[in-house]
């Protein structure tokens, strides 16, 4: 729901009441309520960009215009769903499990279910590409009997995106960037 649609609802909601002082149903709530996954898009006030900060096993989204920051990437992969209507969906992959945040085999399937059915533009995963296995997506290294060696497989990464988002290869780009903070 986008930041106009919900200030129209509550505008809306607010001249019924006020034409019908004391007719409101016991039990209700005047206030127009968010819809559960409405993380997936606006939530700012009109005319702000939303910027949010993505840690290590973290997912979160923006609205359109929004920026996505991913802090301290070093041996971590970050992946941004670029979404048709300009809005981002973001998880940061971490090659251990970070302190309260999800494994590295939760990351895709979370980013799946905020990207939900909105139509993708293209995906961007960049970091140190060179450290990860693809398998590391699929099964979280803590949660492996072997543990699959480090390897260069840009190709293998993709195909895993792709795979588990369900979206074409061709819409995925994988990049190594230098350690830092990467903003998306």
């Amino acid at each position: 729901m986008t930041v106009l649609q919900r200030m129209a609802g509550n505008a809306a909601t607010t001249r019924a009441l006020a034409a019908d002082r004391g007719r409101t149903p016991r039990g209700t709530d005047p206030t127009v309520q968010r819809a559960e996954n409405d993380d997936a898009g606006g939530g700012t006030a009109a005319g702000a960009a939303e910027t949010k900060s993505v840690a290590e096993g973290e997912v979160k989204s923006v609205g359109p215009g929004g920026t996505i920051t991913y802090p301290s990437v070093t041996s971590c992969l970050t992946i941004t769903v670029y979404l048709r209507d300009g809005g981002k969906v973001g998880g940061h992959a971490s090659l251990f499990k970070a302190a309260g945040g999800m494994y590295s085999d939760q990351i895709l399937p979370a980013i799946k279910a905020q990207v939900g059915k909105s139509r993708v533009e293209r995906i961007d995963v960049s970091g140190a590409i060179s450290s990860w296995n693809p398998a590391y997506l699929k099964t979280a290294i803590e949660n492996s009997s072997t543990v699959p060696e480090q390897k260069n497989d840009p190709e293998g990464i993709r195909a895993v995106v792709s795979s588990v988002l369900g979206r074409q290869a061709k819409k995925v780009s994988v990049q190594e960037t230098p350690d830092g903070t990467l903003t998306r």
